[in-house]
């Protein structure tokens, strides 16, 4: 008797558990206005699906945006801006770590730096 009443408190602890996690689920939208391309997307997308707290990571690199859902008891947005910027790509108000920004292949810089799409002749 006492192990079935035991074993039902434990399912009611790991079910309350469970139901706290996926409540702190949040969405942002973040401007990314450095994404260039198909590689800039992938870039950042497979980096933030390591990222502790990202559950889902989208870029739009033709509106230059990039939409993350992630879970805000594990992480928080300023993280997820730090983590994309570390990427080398600006997300709203933080600016792309300088060596990672140079580490990027010649198409995902800014068009001013010689990047960006083929240009059209």
């Amino acid at each position: 008797m006492y192990r079935h009443i035991l074993f039902s408190l434990a399912a009611l602890i790991v079910a309350t558990g469970v139901f706290a996690q996926t409540s702190d689920k949040k969405t942002a939208i973040l401007k990314t206005p450095t994404v260039q391309c198909e590689k800039c997307k992938k870039r950042i997308e497979d980096y933030m699906s390591h990222e502790d707290g990202v559950i889902k990571c989208t870029v739009d690199f033709r509106k230059k945006t990039t939409t993350v859902t992630y879970a805000s008891n594990l992480t928080n947005i300023e993280n997820i801006k730090t983590a994309i910027a570390n990427v080398g790509y600006d997300a709203d108000d933080v600016t792309a770590n300088p060596d990672s920004y140079k580490a990027l292949p010649t198409c995902c810089k800014k068009p001013e730096d010689g990047g960006g799409p083929p240009k059209k002749q």
